[in-house]
């Protein structure tokens, strides 16, 4: 498969030529990008590229070479005094800025917004302002320059990284809060505007442009995009032997810099569901070549280095391949960060194909166990209860299936841009015709409903995210997540289909459906869920006695309850804290124990809405509401509004010929309409049939 899987992809890069581009990400070699901007040169890439600009740097990286100088230099007690200014180089860069070696440093100065590992090892600790609390100016790429304004004064003693530095410079004398707000217009009065050739008074572009967030000009690009060919003939083949070691930023807590915001360590992994944790990540081939099991201990053995890490049996995975997420196993990262996961920041030398790609390591079970925790459960693509129409091959190993159990009940939709143009009608072809023994309520005015595309829906948990912060959701940790109890309105389900070597994944949003025949609302024995007249699954907090009736009842299991005051559960109260209790929203409820709890289409919005058009004297619109889900939507896959509106976006997509609900043949008539994915492959086109 993998021949002709490569066959395809050639010829569509032959039959688009200046259409297509291959892009590789920066975890690869250098010799690799070399290769892809050759390729991208002889398919006529270089017409997409935008060379009326190009990136801008103010001031070059330090080089692994000036590290390694500065690194000799405090050994040998040459370094007497060190600053460091918002980085963390203890454990980033472990094999250079060790405890020992920072000891022979007189003086070691820390600018940090938090606590880290340096700052544990520094003579004096300056805390320094966050972002929003910050003046600053920017420049990425010519022609563009942005600006940065605080959005609140500082909530504690601390000043901004510049003005120190300022200060300092100065002498130490006369310093201003101001300072370097000052400092920031004096240098655009006197260097960049005379250079814009603008026609209004400085005082009116300098308040235009902040309120604009940026300014834009005319500028040379710099970079050249002729390739030279002849840098083909460096590039040398990589010798595999043992085991290949990826390492990768994490997706939330990247390089560990937000391994103390508990949202992003709840938040499940993308592909893996994984949380508060990071893992071994290996092929189920390779998996039985080493005999170990989900959560089994490896001791991988790189660069002089030996770290044990749990196994994670990831489908897709190459065989004697190990991607681990760095970032973790941070020392002094506060309550939430500390202690969580195994540090892999070792491995990190120049030996590798690049910093994050290393072959020859070394791979030994240890025999001892470990608890990953998921929000989805772990099952092998070749379970037979996960299949329809099981094949096996003579030994008795089921081999694959028709369909996986999501595909199969019409969780997952999906078909093929071929099969779609051929016949736009062909998911239509199994619609369940619902119905009702009671008389349908009448929504005659506004109707609320919500649809997601899954052709633009990348799986990038922003929706679940900011559903945390709008609804003041709260975190309960690991221990808490392993029993089922995680608290998140949204979730991102991952579905894989095919085959352990090759599967097919699907991403699915999934919230509340806000049925108009809701299961839960007639369990309920204290009419804590009800329904309201614009379509709405509402929660009456302070009727619920925590029976939890309606969950159970739930076909979509997108309930919540409060088993616990989980902000005082979680790391000693630290969501109770002052600094944290700011952070809540006055315009949502904070439920209490014993509570459920789940998504609300954030009505707070909806009666905010309604009051601003009471006040207007005019008639409330779908448009005049959107959900926190939908604002933070990169991809804008998420509509919101009156499903009446049969002009609106949310209702032309409940019409559309890809639009499906799940589960809809239990009658529940949900408000969330699904847009099928379409593959653009001939060989991925899944069918879809209700049972």
């Amino acid at each position: 498969w993998k021949h002709e899987a490569v066959s395809k992809l050639l010829n569509d890069l032959e039959n688009n030529t200046g259409k297509a581009i291959v892009l590789g990400g920066k975890q690869l070699s250098v010799d690799l990008h070399v290769a892809i901007n050759y390729l991208n040169d002889l398919i006529g890439a270089s017409a997409l590229y935008r060379k009326g600009e190009s990136d801008y740097s103010v001031i070059n990286l330090s080089t692994d070479d000036e590290i390694a100088n500065l690194t000799k230099d405090i050994k040998s007690g040459k370094v007497g005094v060190l600053i460091n200014v918002g980085a963390n180089p203890t454990y980033h860069l472990p094999n250079h800025f060790t405890a020992e070696n920072l000891k022979k440093v007189k003086t070691v100065v820390s600018l940090n917004e938090f606590e880290n590992e340096t700052t544990s090892n520094s003579t004096y600790v300056l805390g320094i302002n966050h972002d929003i609390e910050s003046w600053g100016d920017a420049k990425i790429r010519t022609g563009v320059i942005s600006t940065q304004q605080p959005v609140i004064s500082p909530l504690y003693d601390t000043r901004q990284k510049e003005a120190i530095l300022l200060n300092w410079i100065n002498g130490g004398e006369n310093y201003t809060e101001d300072i370097y707000h000052k400092y920031l217009q004096n240098n655009w009065e006197t260097n960049i505007y005379p250079t814009l050739n603008r026609a209004v008074p400085f005082k009116e572009f300098w308040f235009a442009t902040l309120h604009d967030g940026v300014t834009t000009f005319n500028e040379t690009s710099i970079a050249s995009y002729e390739v030279n060919s002849a840098s083909i003939a460096g590039i040398k083949s990589t010798k595999k032997s043992n085991y290949s070691v990826i390492l990768q930023e994490n997706y939330f807590i990247r390089d560990g810099r937000y391994a103390g915001n508990g949202f992003l360590q709840e938040s499940a992994h993308p592909i893996t569901k994984i949380t508060w944790d990071n893992c071994a990540m290996i092929s189920p081939a390779t998996a039985k070549e080493l005999n170990v099991e989900i959560g089994d201990m490896i001791e991988v053995t790189l660069n002089g280095k030996a770290i044990e890490l749990p196994v994670l049996i990831q489908p897709g995975m190459a065989e004697k391949v190990i991607a681990v997420d760095l970032g973790y196993g941070r020392t002094n990262s506060g309550a939430i960060g500390s202690d969580v996961g195994f540090d892999v920041t070792p491995f990190m030398t120049n030996k590798g194909l690049s910093k994050w790609i290393y072959t020859g390591a070394t791979v030994n079970p240890t025999g001892n166990k470990y608890e990953l925790v998921a929000t989805q459960e772990h099952h092998a693509l070749d379970d037979e209860f996960l299949r329809t129409d099981v094949r096996k091959n003579h030994e008795g190993e089921v081999t694959g299936g028709d369909e996986t159990f999501a595909r199969a009940r019409g969780i997952i939709q999906e078909t093929t841009v071929a099969g779609y143009l051929k016949n736009p009608k062909v998911l239509k072809e199994h619609t369940h015709n619902v119905f009702s023994i009671n008389k349908d309520f009448e929504y005659n005015n506004m109707k609320w409903a919500m649809s997601i595309d899954m052709n633009k829906c990348i799986g990038c948990n922003a929706c679940s995210i900011a559903c945390y912060v709008e609804n003041n959701i709260p975190v309960v940790g690991k221990e808490e997540v392993g029993l089922g109890r995680e608290m998140g309105w949204m979730r991102i389900d991952r579905y894989f289909a095919g085959t352990p070597e090759d599967p097919i994944m699907s991403n699915q949003p999934m919230l509340c459906q806000h049925c108009d025949n809701a299961p839960c609302e007639n369990v309920c024995p204290v009419v804590a869920t009800t329904h309201s007249q614009d379509g709405l699954n509402q929660m009456v907090y302070n009727r619920c006695v925590g029976t939890r009736y309606c969950a159970n009842n739930c076909p979509y299991k997108v309930r919540r309850f409060n088993f616990y005051d989980f902000r005082d559960n979680l790391a000693s109260g630290h969501y109770k804290t002052e600094s944290t209790k700011i952070m809540m929203n006055p315009e949502v409820t904070i439920r209490a124990r014993g509570v459920m709890e789940k998504c609300t289409f954030c009505v707070q919005r909806i009666s905010q809405a309604k009051q601003n058009a009471k006040e207007e004297g005019r008639t409330l619109k779908g448009s005049d509401v959107t959900t926190a889900c939908q604002d933070a939507c990169p991809a804008n896959a998420i509509e919101f509004g009156n499903a009446n509106d049969k002009d609106s976006r949310v209702a032309m997509m409940r019409e559309h010929n890809l639009g499906y609900h799940v589960l809809d043949y239990l009658n529940v008539k949900p408000n969330v309409t699904y847009l099928a994915k379409l593959r653009n492959s001939d060989s991925l086109g899944v069918k879809s049939e209700h049972h």
